[in-house]
Parts: structure tokens; C-alpha cells; sequence
């Protein structure tokens, strides 16, 4: 038996590095997945499950920032799936400027994706699990939500506040069944940090001193995080709420 076996989860950012592993896990592990990402269509992973496995996979593409097309997300899952039993906002959006030269624009657009977007989809979310008894939910944020870096000030205060945000949403949650809980990631090998260094001259210097952040001297895997995720929606898990998680490779304890 699956570790997911009879679970329904909702994963956003699915057609990235890491949701594309995702999905592909957590079906592995018996789930039924609604994943959602910007494209109107899907592609790679997800796009040969649905084809292998449509009564276990569906997609609904559009923008997070959007609130219909949360509502879209929401609807879709329950109405193909029967209702929800796991989130996980794997999306995001990463902006790396100097403090001083960061816009109202550059701002509000990331704190739209990476902030607003989970709270209002975990709040039309949280409102199906509770029918059901109860779910598990699960912020992506990151170590640039812990701990401060040059040039990352706005991404910073929206992966923290997703993070505090998991820790407020346990406590109203917790009467009704409902666990929330935050992953903070280092760097992951994903195409992320590669758009991010999209104009450096000295790409592979610039991924050495990023590896260098890490203890283990790295970038992270996806799956390495994904299966962080994995045990958060399980029920291995069913004493944790509230907490936020660093899975970096060591970088916080540096």
C-alpha cells in the first residue's frame, strides 16, 4: 500500500523541476492528484501521467493571483476526486534586486504569488478538508524566509511571511483536523536559480558559491525536498503541525 493511498492532493507549481516530481511521487504513492500550474496545458511528467493514468491526474492551468481560477483549482478537485485531503502551494516566484532598487511592482507581485495566492487557496481548501475531517497543508517557502540575504529582500519577506503564515493557520486549524506546516529549501537544482543568474557572465562560479552556502557543499535535489512533502501528507506525520522546516543541506546551521 501507498503512503498516500485514498488521499486527493492539490499541488501548484506542477510543471517545475520540483512539482513535476511531485506529482509523479505522490501518485506513486497512491494519491489522486489535481496539479495546476500557469500553462493552459500541461507538459513532460505530468502531461505522460494523464495520459497513462487519467483517473489518477487532472489539470487546471492559470495564474495564482487570480482568484477564480483558485476557486477553478478547487472546484476541479472535488468535483473529479471527490473532495481534498492535501495541499501543497509548491509554486513561486523568485525576484533578486538590491533593497534600494526594488519596485512597488516587483513587490507586489511577489508577495501577489507567493503570499496571497497560498493564503487564499489554503483558506477555499481548508474549507473541503474540514467537510472531510480534516487534511494536511503544506507551505513551500524557503531558507530566504529564515534567514537574510544581499539582495533578496522582498523575495525574503514573502517566504516568510508563508512561513509564519503556516504557523498561524495551525493554530486555527488544529480543532478541525486540518495540519499546516512549512519547508524552507536551500538552493535547489531546479531552472529557478538559473533564470535567477540568467545575466551573470560566470554561471558555474556563481552555482559554486551557491553550493558552498550548503554544508553538504550542493544544491539539493528536487526529489530530496519532495520527499520532505511526502511525509508532511502523510500520516506519519499526524503529530506535526505548525512547524517550519529547513531541508538546506545545512545552510541555516552555518
Amino acid at each position: 500500500m501507498g503512503r498516500l493511498n485514498q488521499k486527493v492532493a492539490i499541488i501548484t507549481g506542477a510543471l517545475g523541476g520540483q512539482g513535476q516530481v511531485a506529482v509523479a511521487r505522490f501518485v506513486a504513492e497512491g494519491a489522486r492528484v489535481l496539479a495546476s500550474d500557469l500553462a493552459k496545458k500541461p507538459h513532460g511528467e505530468v502531461a505522460k501521467l494523464i495520459a497513462k493514468r487519467p483517473a489518477d491526474v487532472a489539470y487546471v492551468g492559470g495564474d495564482v493571483r487570480d482568484g477564480k481560477v483558485l476557486e477553478k483549482i478547487v472546484k476541479a478537485a472535488v468535483r473529479v476526486f471527490g473532495g481534498v485531503d492535501v495541499l501543497f502551494n509548491n509554486h513561486g516566484l523568485m525576484v533578486g534586486k538590491p533593497f534600494l532598487e526594488t519596485t512597488a511592482e516587483e513587490l507586489d507581485e511577489l508577495l501577489a504569488v507567493n503570499l496571497r495566492a497560498p493564503f487564499l487557496l489554503s483558506q477555499l481548501v481548508a474549507r473541503e478538508m474540514v467537510k472531510r475531517g480534516g487534511g494536511s497543508i503544506i507551505h513551500n517557502s524557503s531558507v530566504g524566509g529564515i534567514v537574510g540575504f544581499p539582495t533578496m529582500a522582498a523575495y525574503g519577506a514573502s517566504k516568510g511571511g508563508l512561513a509564519q503564515l503556516a504557523r498561524s493557520m495551525a493554530t486555527d486549524l488544529a480543532a478541525q483536523g486540518v495540519r499546516v506546516n512549512a519547508i524552507c529549501p536551500g538552493v535547489v537544482d531546479t531552472d529557478m536559480p538559473r533564470r535567477y543568474l540568467k545575466d551573470v557572465e560566470d554561471k558555474a562560479g556563481a552555482f559554486k558559491q551557491m553550493a558552498a552556502m550548503h554544508l553538504m557543499n550542493r544544491l539539493a535535489e528536487p526529489i530530496e525536498i519532495v520527499n520532505v512533502a511526502l511525509f508532511l501528507a502523510s500520516d506519519e506525520a499526524s503529530y506535526m503541525t505548525g512547524a517550519v522546516i529547513p531541508v538546506d543541506g545545512g545552510l541555516t546551521a552555518i
